[in-house]
């Protein structure tokens, strides 16, 4: 059974300079949706970060980095509230491992935005960020704020939106994914694409050419027909929602959800794909797009 959502948009917060985008992507998403902002400081432990052992939260105190994390964190919570004068905001400074302190932090809320997953360093690569731990992990939500664009975006138009994308493959994954990212479109008055990539379809269709007479045309139908499925629901719940439903041939769905996000302002996808398609939006899909898209991200779980 799932918790009762508090209704709060929880971000993280932390030293990196894209982290004051990431919550001022979080604080016009949290106006827009009407609930209260919850600013998360973490402050890792060293032993933690190279061991992952998850010590209590504050078996290591020190003062001197919560009394620079708290004015870091005022000062972020004056730079929201200059632009959002009306948006309910809380925060929260606590001692231990990033991952776990934003996971519990998140437990019934209504959606958790993260900064891009760090790679910096080799144990990085190999251990994961908080981020990539948390859309691997997390009950909710979760949008990773990524982009060259993005930070453009955000700087100088943060409640404007565009063009949101969405990958369907048939799966209950990818059906949230769709209610999701209606219902975002719907609010930020933005096209929605309603994108399904079978990198099999060629594959597929020679493979039982010899069987029986199945040419380009079918494949092509039977891939349409999923994505009109997919989306009814939802097109009738938002009618003035502006859908384009596109069906991608020539790319994997990776290398599909990655071309359309260079011009999307989010992308949405499930958290894994168990559709009727073989080569669906599966959790690989869904984790390389967090890193490497070239927008926000949100996976949908």
């Amino acid at each position: 059974m799932s918790a009762e959502r508090t209704g709060k948009v929880v971000v993280g917060f932390d030293e990196l300079e894209h982290s004051r985008q990431t919550v001022r992507w979080a604080a016009f998403e949290a106006a827009s949706r009407q609930r209260t902002l919850l600013i998360v400081r973490a402050i890792p432990v060293p032993l933690e970060q190279i061991t992952r052992i998850h010590l209590p939260s504050e078996a290591v105190e020190s003062e001197p980095l919560r009394t620079e994390s708290e004015n870091e964190l005022r000062a972020m919570v004056a730079e929201c509230r200059a632009e959002l004068p009306r948006l309910e905001m809380e925060t929260s400074i606590r001692m231990g491992h990033p991952a776990k302190i934003l996971g519990e932090a998140a437990e019934g809320a209504e959606m958790l935005v993260l900064g891009p997953p760090e790679q910096t360093q080799p144990w990085r690569v190999l251990l994961g960020s908080t981020s990539a731990e948390l859309v691997r992990t997390a009950e909710l939500p979760v949008v990773v704020v990524r982009g060259e664009r993005e930070n453009e975006r955000i700087t100088n138009s943060p409640d404007e939106f565009t063009r949101v994308v969405v990958g369907v493959d048939g799966s209950r994954g990818s059906q949230r994914a769709i209610e999701f990212a209606y219902e975002f479109a719907f609010r930020h008055d933005a096209e929605l694409i309603a994108l399904l990539a079978w990198n099999e379809i060629r594959k597929y269709a020679l493979s039982v050419s010899a069987r029986r007479k199945l040419n380009w045309e079918e494949a092509h139908e039977t891939c349409q027909r999923v994505l009109s499925e997919s989306v009814a629901g939802q097109r009738e719940n938002y009618p003035d929602v502006v859908l384009r439903s596109e069906v991608v041939t020539n790319e994997g769905a990776a290398d599909a959800l990655f071309s359309a996000s260079e011009q999307a302002d989010l992308l949405v996808v499930g958290s894994h794909g168990r559709g009727p398609i073989r080569s669906s939006l599966l959790g690989s899909v869904s984790y390389a797009v967090a890193h490497y898209a070239q927008c926000p991200v949100a996976v949908v779980h």
